[in-house]
């Protein structure tokens, strides 16, 4: 009964937010029409709220169920003409449908709701009715916990289309199997033709004893007209066997694009969900600090993946609790300024090609840039003369630096330095990017850009150092080959000149610090990126311009890398791993100034002492394609294997300076490779660091006990401690 229980709260839920959502997005047509409502969206409202209470009885939400059945009511009475529908009735239907939400929230936090009794009788007057008994307020269910079902509502044709593709791939599964059978007999008649070879051998050593040289010959010839049918066959059925697959791959490959469509599809779901309960937040932020303002949203049907949307709810919480504290000014400031007593707060939803954009603005007082300029030179950040001579764009930059604060005092909702820092890390999680500015007339304005999925992004992929790295293309204006004359030094830094406007450019061997700059002179070409984050620009150096790909965009763990500015990562279909670089990020220098590049000129240098070589053994393809990209960039050469056995036949074939293992892997894990490395003599004394998550004293003792040189617990592992080591062995 649990379960069922569980299931019925989780569908309400959905039900609920559907309902409370559509009741609103009609309530503010209905408004439009200056007190004429339209016939079918007041029908439809009507309907909702009738819905809505036969949901809530069904689960025995009893708050839920009052509150909608007077909506009913309210609706029923307009309906009829002996109820207009003003601001102020639109208003109280606001109210109610927030007391609704906060019952579920707290049904949904296992907690006690707040009271909505004032909800409930602001409209009972307005229905003109006696107050009804009292409604019991919603109690946490008797089960453990609600636990909500993680669900997504699709439509019937997105359903189908995943139907078809499913069915598509079983079918193209049967197609694999037949391919199966014919390797199979391939195998077998492989088989044949190595006993028939054998025996060949054997004949050829009877002629050559001349034992009976006719008889023999004889045998050698019918054997040769047996195994040249049975190449032909092979050859023949190879090839078919190729057509064949090369016509399953394909299809496989569409029918898994055509799957992810259809997944990512099912995934997105209406952007409204997303302001899901902030029109009570912003009331009830004003009231307690006596501000007034009218809370304003547009979003015309968009939709998002629903992750990228969660992901979006913090941040959107932050910049609207910034635009009460922050921005709007009390009734009494803005009649002194001329301006009417409420303010308004905007929330703007769009989307421009795969890309979700919200802007939130506010009418309040604006950036303080003196004060921002002021506390940027208190906390050492700036100097006077560097504060005095930034953009208005750069100062406001500084609001996103974790701790950095305005306020003259802490309060419950500002003074801490937290909100925008929280928020910049949320949309660059999302390879994001932000713009903060002013608005003429005063106010501000906050434009958030982030992928409408994160199943799949467009990037550009480039080479540095060795590097694959990887730009998401919306924040990729264009790509250039400029002659090396056109870089000019503008106050200190390297700069181009694109269209007339002077960009900043930074070599990403400096952005990225991967490795120092070449002595041998710079090429006379330059393969520069020029990327965009809002209205900022710069200009980036790579070594190559590569191609463009679509993949899945993942966060990387504390094992991997920690270089600064990347915090993801790419598996491309070829099976290399391409570190993925937030535009956002590019727009900040490094950490240290190095040089651009090299002198034009350069005299002779001695040949270079060739690059120690590693080799790196590991069953995991991610976590060998992860250390070897990162060795690679340091300046390494890098061979792989996949576990002891392929390792030691890699040894034996070519020396290599350093080897790097895992310890659990098939055939030959890692302790069993180092035992046997230290028995032969030519491997013995090949330094062997130990990379693995057996984290045990034992584990270690034995690795040590057994000859290794360093063991390294993954779970503490991070690129600067490998290095360290590596350092240390040569």
């Amino acid at each position: 009964m649990k379960d069922i229980r569980q299931k019925l709260l989780a569908t309400f839920q959905i039900e609920h937010r559907d309902h409370v959502e559509q009741i609103r997005s009609l309530l503010a047509m209905i408004e439009k029409t200056a007190g004429q409502p339209a016939g079918p969206e007041l029908e439809e409202a009507f309907r909702r709220a009738h819905s809505l209470k036969g949901a809530a009885r069904a689960v025995d939400l009893r708050a839920v169920e009052g509150l909608a059945h007077r909506m009913e009511t309210l609706f029923s009475r307009v309906r009829q003409g002996a109820l207009p529908l003003d601001k102020d009735t639109a208003g109280v239907v606001q109210k109610v449908l927030d007391a609704s939400e906060d019952c579920v929230t707290a049904l949904n936090e296992n907690r006690p709701a707040s009271s909505f009794e004032p909800a409930l009788q602001a409209i009972e007057r307005v229905l003109g009715i006696e107050p009804a008994a009292a409604i019991p307020a919603p109690e946490p269910p008797s089960i453990p916990a609600f636990q909500p079902l993680e669900t997504v509502r699709i439509t019937t044709r997105n359903f189908d289309g995943l139907l078809r593709s499913a069915a598509g791939l079983l079918a193209e599964g049967g197609h694999q199997e037949q391919i199966t059978q014919q390797l199979n007999g391939m195998v077998r008649e492989i088989a044949r033709v190595e006993k028939q070879n054998a025996a060949l051998r054997k004949i050829a050593v009877a002629v050559s004893r001349g034992s009976d040289p006719g008889r023999d010959l004889v045998r050698l010839n019918a054997s040769l007209l047996a195994m040249g049918q049975q190449v032909r066959s092979l050859a023949r059925r190879s090839n078919e066997l190729r057509s064949l697959q090369r016509r399953s791959s394909w299809t496989m490959r569409n029918l898994g694009e055509q799957l992810q469509l259809d997944v990512w599809q099912a995934r997105m779901v209406p952007v409204e969900g997303l302001l899901e309960g902030y029109r009570k937040m912003v009331r009830d932020l004003a009231r307690d600090q006596s501000k007034e303002i009218e809370f304003r949203t547009t979003c015309a049907g968009a939709q998002a993946d629903r992750r990228v949307l969660d992901a979006l709810k913090d941040p959107l919480l932050h910049l609207l609790r910034n635009a009460v504290s922050h921005g709007i000014e009390t009734p009494r400031e803005r009649a002194a300024k001329g301006k009417p007593s409420a303010g308004v707060v905007t929330v703007r939803i769009d989307t421009h090609g795969q890309r979700l954009t919200i802007a939130i603005q506010d009418d309040g007082s604006g950036l303080d840039l003196s004060r921002i300029a002021e506390v940027a030179v208190r906390e050492g950040i700036l100097t006077e003369a560097a504060a005095a001579q930034s953009s208005p764009q750069d100062l406001a930059g500084f609001l996103f630096r974790p701790g950095f604060s305005t306020a003259r005092f802490v309060t419950d909702l500002s003074g801490r330095g937290m909100g925008l820092s929280v928020v910049y890390e949320a949309v660059r999680r999302l390879q994001g990017d932000l713009d903060l500015r002013p608005v003429d007339g005063g106010g501000t304005i906050m434009r958030l850009s982030v992928p409408l999925s994160i199943a799949t992004q467009r990037l550009l992929l480039v080479r540095c150092a060795g590097q694959l790295l990887a730009i998401p293309m919306h924040g990729v204006e264009r790509l250039h080959r400029i002659p090396r004359s056109r870089v000019e030094t503008v106050a200190g830094r390297p700069t181009v000149v694109f269209n007339r406007r002077p960009i900043p450019l930074w070599g990403m061997r400096q952005l990225l610090d991967l490795e120092q700059v070449p002595k041998t002179a710079a090429p006379d070409i330059l393969p520069v990126i020029v990327v965009r984050s809002g209205s900022r620009k710069t200009a980036v150096l790579v070594d190559e311009f590569l191609r463009e790909a679509d993949a899945v965009i993942q966060d990387l763990r504390p094992a991997a890398c920690r270089v600064a500015k990347i915090s993801s990562a790419a598996l491309l279909e070829d099976g290399e791993i391409a570190f993925v670089l937030n535009p956002m990020d590019l727009m900040e220098g490094p950490a240290h100034a190095q040089p651009l590049l090299p002198a034009k000129s350069a005299a002779p240098e001695p040949p270079p002492k060739a690059a120690p070589s590693i080799l790196v053994v590991d069953d995991s393809l991610t976590t060998r394609t992860l250390e070897k990209s990162i060795l690679e960039a340091h300046g390494y050469q890098v061979r792989v294997a996949v576990d002891g056995v392929e390792a030691l036949a890699a040894l034996r074939e070519e020396r290599v300076d350093l080897v790097i293992a895992d310890v659990e892997m098939p055939r030959l894990n890692g302790f069993g490779l180092l035992e046997a490395m230290k028995k032969d003599e030519s491997l013995a004394r090949i330094p062997v660091i130990i990379v693995t998550s057996l984290e045990r004293r034992e584990d270690q003792e034995r690795g040590l006990a057994l000859g290794a040189d360093a063991y390294i617990v993954k779970r503490k592992f991070d690129q600067q401690e490998l290095l360290s080591v590596i350092r240390q062995i040569f």
